[in-house]
């Protein structure tokens, strides 16, 4: 056995040992997702209720014992083996992490019975931990409490992301933190607060849960239902888009659409700004980019999509509020509505999912290309005109005022180039399985953004009537934009594997 095949040996079972701990915490989650069917088991009196939640009380149990057991199968017999944490670990692990975790995700729906195939399962628990919230389930308010909460829950978990909340949580064995955090953590700079990547992790889940709870209480305390305040709280956390109600955010008053607005805008900006903010760093965000742009953005298309969505029969309120309402939601990639967008001017629309492919910012829970990379190819754009016109002219493209290094920019425009390759291979897919080209064109858009709704039949976000080949498709794209392709596609070629 050559020395490099000892080392592949070596990273799997690298791998397949950090696979097992977070199937572990997996099923920790699980059982957590067990307490809204406890507490209605305790005070209901309804015997259908009753046998409802104890079903899904026990359904989670069982899913629960079977993926800790599997965990802890591949933690403890990968123990052993020196553990090799360096980037191609990385990269398999997060890709890895994605898969296994919604294939045990999906269990509860399906020995359950509240999904009755494999491939809906798992494209509903894709969607889930991409924060993607698209859906198959055409009544979501039969779910017992304890399978809802494991919905939502799947996307809270993903929204900061399984290998940030395991670098928080979890002592890294062997070293090799930086390499795991660089793999899944999106943007084209991986910003750390400490030289030490637990320490930076730590920050961000704290960030993360801060928020969490501050939506929650603030729902509750609003008007909200505990359980929807809960719920909505972690989805609103997380940009995801999956609720409680088969309206979204519809039947909600206007009060509590506007708090949604300010909470998915606040989701969408960097973790790490929203730390400063809470350490009275002002200074940080005056000089930021990408930050005025993020506003700038939701300013205007929130005033054009307003005058071309307006009309005698809606008051300037409603109009407004929806306007704004859905302008934040795409950006952010949250994919929550309070109204049929798909009704909308042509114009309207345009902007929606353009809002979608920009996406917010970098370090965010949000999905979509992320606008700073965005800001990258505008100004490289820019900067090449400009050296056409003085050849001899040292011109760099900056951003905060200061130059980009040429690497990063050549990887945004790669990514750039595999998102437009990805994009025409998944909507030829579509196309071919009998969808639409309007609809199919905006679901790979949705798909690779984490969004959720699309257009047509789709347009509230639920994909029931695609066939299983585009549901495949669509999971696959969500795991593949969630991750932002790099990570995907570097352990399929040849250079992984051999020297």
């Amino acid at each position: 056995m050559t020395e490099y095949n000892r080392k592949n040996i070596r990273m799997l079972a690298s791998a397949f040992h950090i696979v097992g701990m977070l199937l572990i915490m997996e099923g920790l989650f699980m059982l957590i997702s067990t307490i809204p069917s406890i507490y209605e088991i305790a005070i209901n009196s309804r015997n259908y209720i009753i046998a409802m939640e104890t079903k899904a009380l026990k359904v989670l149990c069982f899913c629960s014992i079977i993926t800790f057991t599997c965990g802890f199968m591949l933690y403890y017999f990968t123990k052993k083996q020196s553990i090799l944490i360096d980037k191609r670990t990385g990269f398999l692990v997060v890709t890895l992490v994605w898969i296994v975790f919604s294939i045990f995700g999906s269990m509860p729906y399906i020995l359950g019975g509240y999904i009755t195939n494999i491939t809906d399962a798992y494209f509903e628990t894709m969607s889930g931990f991409t924060t993607t919230g698209a859906s198959i389930l055409q009544d979501v308010e039969v779910l017992p409490y304890g399978i809802g909460l494991w919905r939502i829950l799947t996307e809270w978990i993903g929204g900061i992301g399984i290998i940030v909340i395991m670098l928080s949580l979890i002592p890294m064995v062997g070293g090799g933190g930086m390499a795991l955090y660089s793999a899944e953590v999106a943007g084209p700079t991986k910003n750390k607060l400490s030289p030490r990547i637990k320490e930076t992790s730590n920050i961000l889940l704290t960030v993360y849960l801060s928020l969490t709870l501050i939506y929650i209480f603030s729902y509750h305390f609003a008007g909200m239902h505990w359980f929807d305040a809960i719920c909505y709280g972690l989805t609103t956390a997380a940009t995801g888009g999956l609720a409680t109600h088969n309206a979204s955010a519809m039947d909600f008053a206007p009060h509590l659409q506007y708090m949604m607005i300010a909470f998915m805008a606040l989701s969408g900006t960097n973790l790490l700004f929203i730390y400063f903010i809470f350490k009275r760093k002002f200074k940080e965000l005056k000089k930021n980019d990408e930050l005025k742009t993020y506003i700038g953005l939701i300013c205007i298309a929130t005033i054009v999509v307003f005058f071309l969505t307006f009309s005698h029969s809606h008051d300037i309120e409603t109009t407004f509020r929806e306007s704004l309402f859905e302008v934040v939601a795409s950006i952010t990639s949250t994919g929550l509505v309070i109204c049929d967008y798909s009704a909308w001017q042509t114009g309207a629309m345009v902007i929606l999912f353009v809002l979608m492919f920009t996406g917010a910012m970098s370090g965010s829970t949000t999905g979509g290309f992320k606008l700073v990379r965005v800001l990258i190819l505008f100004k490289s754009a820019r900067t090449n005109i400009r050296k056409s016109l003085h050849s001899n002219a040292f011109v760099p493209v900056t951003l905060d005022k200061k130059p980009v290094p040429d690497t990063i920019v050549f990887n945004v425009f790669a990514l750039f180039a595999l998102y437009v390759i990805v994009a025409c291979v998944g909507l030829c897919i579509l196309v071919f399985t009998g969808i639409s080209f309007e609809e199919s064109s905006i679901s790979v858009i949705s798909a690779l953004g984490n969004m959720g709704p699309a257009y047509g039949a789709s347009s509230s976000g639920n994909f029931s009537h695609f066939t299983p080949l585009a549901k495949w498709t669509m999971s696959l794209l969500m795991c593949i934009g969630r991750l932002e392709f790099i990570t995907v596609f570097s352990i399929f070629t040849k250079s992984f594997w051999r020297r």
